[in-house]
């Protein structure tokens, strides 16, 4: 790659970025202790506040695993097609890949588990 199309690349990345982590903003409609939040409401008290709580925890670790691997996968094809053949360069790149299917199985399973565990479920 030139040095011209690696920089139109880390600037068009730099620019999905910055739109994909926009702020938004966000109405406060729920009040909590006297403070305003639109995340968590405090209806409940002791553990239905605690699951409330693991449930937000959850869904944000989901978002972020999503990424996480989404990116994953992208550093791996680099890696695949940077390779030019060198068959330690491939293997790399296998070894990314196998690594996030992995890390996303064992997250499937620690939600499937913790959706078990919790009543009513994470993702109601």
């Amino acid at each position: 790659m030139t040095k011209r199309n690696i920089i139109i690349s880390i600037f068009i990345a730099a620019i999905i970025t910055g739109v994909i982590f926009m702020p938004r903003m966000a109405m406060a409609t729920n009040s909590c202790g006297g403070a305003e939040t639109s995340i968590i409401s405090c209806e409940g008290t002791g553990s239905t506040a605690i699951i409330d709580i693991i449930k937000q925890v959850i869904k944000i670790l989901t978002a972020g695993i999503g990424i996480a691997a989404v990116g994953a996968v992208i550093y791996g094809a680099f890696l695949y097609t940077t390779s030019e053949g060198s068959p330690d360069k491939i293997k790399k790149a296998r070894e990314v890949w196998m690594n996030t299917v992995i890390g996303l199985l064992m997250f499937a399973f620690m939600v499937a588990i913790t959706n078990f565990i919790i009543p009513g479920g994470v993702f109601n």
